[in-house]
């Protein structure tokens, strides 16, 4: 059978399930990100144009390292609705692994939004339909076709995280967060006692003033801050 390892496709995923997911509706990647600390958050990915509908979905995940627009393809004939196609393209952004004519297909599968590590191309037409669409960057030409190499539902590196098939994508204008889905309830409740904190300190900052400045003061003098008070010239 010889070496598998760098080019094969499983299709057997566990996808968080639809309730777990839907517990995030609502929620932005910025406060999550907050909750598990950064772990889980990409960097480096960015929608490729705005404004675009924010995403939630579970990650179906593939690794091209040296391209292959035909691998991609495998992966996304793996993927049902409420998905989120995830491609570890290893960050090269000197050609597109992606355009408009899949964009289109990948809508029609009911796939909530493609992250990639990589560049992709055909921007106009992917705003035309509305797509949440996140990548590394936009390229002219196109990458390789028919490359024998690459993973489709493996663990893959995007954008500095690890993704797991079957993960929890959140993307929205901020960026994009990966939620583990054993601990994912814990973070949702997490995430909105966070958003209700934030709720909290509105009429103070609406005031103009600066919310909890004593208990910063006093961490700060009680670490040797030293405060200089000069006479006007």
């Amino acid at each position: 059978m010889g070496v598998q390892v760098g080019f094969r496709l499983l299709t057997d995923v566990t996808r968080a399930p639809e309730s777990t997911v839907r517990e995030f509706d609502g929620l932005r990647s910025c406060d999550i990100s907050d909750v598990m600390r950064r772990a889980g958050t990409m960097v480096g990915i960015r929608r490729v144009y705005t404004p675009m509908p924010a995403a939630l979905g579970t990650a179906i995940t593939v690794s091209v390292p040296f391209g292959g627009v035909n691998m991609i393809k495998l992966a996304m004939e793996q993927t049902r609705p409420g998905d989120v196609l995830v491609v570890a393209a290893h960050g090269v952004t000197e050609y597109a692994l992606w355009g408009g004519n899949l964009t289109r297909g990948l809508k029609a599968r009911g796939v909530r939004a493609l992250v990639v590590d990589g560049a992709i191309r055909d921007v106009t037409e992917i705003q035309a339909e509305g797509y949440s669409m996140y990548a590394r960057g936009v390229a002219t030409a196109v990458g390789g076709i028919d490359s024998p190499w690459g993973e489709v539902n493996v663990p893959v590196a995007c954008g500095g995280v690890v993704v797991q098939p079957g993960d929890i994508v959140v993307a929205d204008d901020d960026g994009i967060v990966v939620v583990p889905p054993d601990e994912a309830s814990e973070i949702a409740a997490a995430t909105r006692e966070l958003m209700a904190k934030h709720e909290s300190a509105q009429p103070t900052l609406l005031r103009g003033e600066v919310t909890s400045i004593d208990e910063i003061t006093r961490s700060f003098l009680a670490a040797g801050l030293a405060t200089v008070t000069r006479e006007p010239a």
